[in-house]
């Protein structure tokens, strides 16, 4: 019950961060550099983004590591099969996009407050509330674009190893 109780976590929270993480890549990452959308809308839509990071950040490696713990002990079926190649694939694609949406976030951050240092920002994220200046969204989503486009890819990678796994590679 447990296992697939960390199953259905794991795979709604993935699906909601990868889901999330590619419409913002593909349609409000281009409104705002397109100077369509408003600043403050574009902000909003990051940090959000920025949340739903974190919160799955939370969750995706609690619950993998449960279900890495009961379906890959001893460690050379992690180790020494395809699957297992494919779960550690996952778990370097997550830390990337991670750490790709954190960095795109603060530097977009740093654009409107070049002073926010890094434990204001892991405990504010990016509140619209924190906009100063007159910084145009255009601005905002040019220094972001770089690394939320990366996230988005890897977002894609991290969905083509979902489907290998779900797929029943085997053994």
């Amino acid at each position: 019950m447990l296992l697939t109780a960390a199953f259905v976590l794991h795979v709604l929270s993935g699906a909601l961060w990868t889901g999330a993480t590619l419409y913002f890549v593909y349609a409000v990452l281009p409104r705002a550099a397109d100077g369509v959308m408003r600043r403050e809308s574009f902000v909003d839509g990051l940090h959000r983004l920025l949340l739903l990071t974190r919160w799955t950040g939370l969750v995706l490696p609690v619950t993998g590591a449960y279900m890495i713990w009961t379906l890959y002990t001893p460690l050379s079926a992690l180790t020494g099969t395809t699957r297992g190649w494919l779960v550690l694939a996952m778990l370097g694609l997550w830390g990337t996009m991670n750490g790709l949406i954190e960095v795109g976030v603060l530097r977009t951050r740093r654009e409107v407050d070049a002073e926010v240092g890094w434990g204001t920002y892991m405990a504010e994220g990016f509140p619209v509330e924190s906009l100063d200046g007159d910084v145009p969204a255009s601005r905002l989503a040019a220094v972001g674009r770089p690394y939320l486009l990366a996230g988005g890819a890897c977002a894609v990678l991290v969905l083509v190893d979902a489907a290998l796994l779900a797929g029943g590679v085997p053994i």
